[in-house]
């Protein structure tokens, strides 16, 4: 991690507080926010910490937080040497944030960092994660309101977090817990999902929110889909790494997987669980749709070869080995550590060609078009568009397997460490 600069170090008590903001061109922004921030914490009576993460921005941030840093011994800033992105920026301040407890804040005015005590009043009740809820949220009501709340609705669903408001970036953390939740590509929008990993325990509070006075939103509807990937890959990733604690007397369900497979086996059960529908599927289909039966058969067995080549890289990244794996490489650098992104419109395209082939007229014509002997191609689409998605899925878990061991961010200059 090259630096290019690094402040003299200042002798200062270890914080016990540390506040997280990561920035983006806000330079009209973080100075009145450091002052508030600064305004609230005093009369709490912890040592404490302001650290921004100046995520490579454009504008006059950098020279905003310099100038500031050189009065305030408690403001410590971190630059990145490019724009990496929220979750990143909020990867790097957990990471160097010394405090026990761990404040994070947009840096955009639009958190109050009056709420800081409540969120650590509730931290002090035994949770080990408090989300802020921005009950009354001060945003365009169709553009960021209504696919909040339908987002945050799915994802409670699919996760089995029932918070309000997974988007606030106003939380409360013990730092022994969110510094070992891996963080990378935009997981900062599932931070309450995540940390069931790890068996935190979590709740939420009302917050306000204000209205934007300076600068830009950074989001819009353009991101709609790609949150529906992520829910989907996170759930996924819940079911292969979440810890649950086992009942005294285990199911015959529990007793016969544990025998099938090995504890530590996780994703090749999961694979298991999802390829036996279409072994059944096959099964029925035999003789009277030959084709279709054989890529049922081919894509369950595909899925469960997937999985064991998954479950060895997984096992291969724990043993944590320095250098990666060739499937590693190509899941973490070329996949950008997104491969739900990358594979998961590739499959979601075949899948709905093979629909569209198999409910019109020309799925009797493709076999003369393609010179093929067999009566239903669209079944090839259809399978392949599956498996193309469960790559996908299945590069997610190896790429949170990893996580630890890749950064996505290069710091370019400390102030005040």
């Amino acid at each position: 991690m090259p630096i290019s600069h690094r402040s003299t170090a200042r002798t200062v008590k270890k914080p016990i507080l540390s506040i997280v903001v990561p920035v983006y061109n806000e330079e009209e922004n973080v100075r009145m926010l450091f002052e508030k921030i600064q305004a609230v914490c005093e009369p709490i009576g912890e040592t404490y910490e302001v650290l921004f993460v100046d995520d490579g921005s454009h504008d006059g941030t950098f020279a905003v937080l310099s100038e500031l840093s050189k009065q305030k011994p408690k403001l410590r800033v971190i630059r990145f040497q490019k724009n990496a992105g929220q979750t990143a920026a909020m990867a790097a301040g957990f990471e160097f944030a010394q405090g026990q407890r761990i404040i994070s804040m947009d840096g955009d005015l639009q958190n109050d960092p009056a709420d800081i005590p409540k969120l650590l009043e509730k931290l002090d009740e035994g949770y080990d994660l408090v989300c802020g809820w921005r009950k009354e949220r001060q945003d365009k009501f169709l553009t960021r309101r209504v696919p909040s709340i339908v987002a945050n609705w799915i994802i409670g669903k699919v996760t089995g977090v029932p918070i309000h408001d997974n988007g606030c970036s106003l939380k409360a953390y013990r730092a022994s817990v969110i510094k070992q939740v891996p963080l990378y590509g935009e997981m900062h929008r599932f931070i309450p999902a995540m940390s069931t990993v790890v068996g935190a325990r979590i709740t939420e509070i009302v917050v306000t929110h204000h209205p934007r006075r300076f600068g830009k939103s950074k989001y819009g509807l353009g991101r709609v889909w790609r949150v529906m990937l992520d829910i989907i890959a996170f759930k996924f990733i819940i079911s292969v790494f979440a810890s649950r604690p086992n009942p005294q007397k285990p199911s015959l369900r529990q007793r016969l997987s544990n025998v099938l497979f090995r504890p530590k086996q996780k994703a090749f059960r999961v694979a298991a669980f999802l390829s036996l529908p279409f072994f059944v599927l096959g099964r029925v289909l035999l003789g009277s749709a030959n084709i279709a039966a054989l890529s049922c058969f081919s894509l369950a067995v595909a899925l469960l070869i997937l999985a064991w080549i998954t479950e060895n890289t997984i096992q291969h990244a724990k043993r944590e080995s320095s250098t990666l794996d060739t499937l590693e490489r190509f899941f973490i650098i070329q996949c950008r550590r997104r491969p739900i992104r990358f594979f998961g419109p590739i499959g979601v395209a075949l899948f709905g060609l093979g629909a569209i082939f198999l409910l019109t007229p020309i799925n009797s014509l493709l076999p003369e078009i393609l010179n093929v002997r067999y009566s239903n191609p669209s079944t090839i689409f259809i399978t392949s568009g599956i498996l193309v998605f469960c790559s996908g899925l299945f590069g997610e878990l190896i790429t949170f397997a990893n996580a630890k061991r890749v950064k996505d961010y290069t710091i370019e200059t400390f102030l005040n460490f």
